[in-house]
């Protein structure tokens, strides 16, 4: 999990993006309306590897961390 350390969204904990191996990047976003985390594929020229840091796992929200588990199914 990374997050955009630049971002205040992403400091309060609403905005995460994931990766797995060197599949495609995601941006996790809480959609308060929806009470949900949505995700939506980033492309690699909206975003810059520099821009991101890495999440502590605590700071990621139980609600996410579940939602990561289904998205990512093997």
């Amino acid at each position: 999990m990374f997050i955009r350390p630049d971002n205040k969204d992403s400091v309060g904990n609403n905005v995460f993006y994931s990766q797995r191996l060197h599949g495609p990047m995601y941006r996790w976003r809480y959609e308060k309306q929806l009470a949900k985390w949505q995700a939506a594929r980033v492309h690699g020229s909206d975003w810059s590897s520099h821009e991101l840091c890495t999440a502590p796992w605590q700071s990621v929200p139980p609600a996410l961390k579940a939602q990561l588990s289904e998205h990512y199914v093997e």
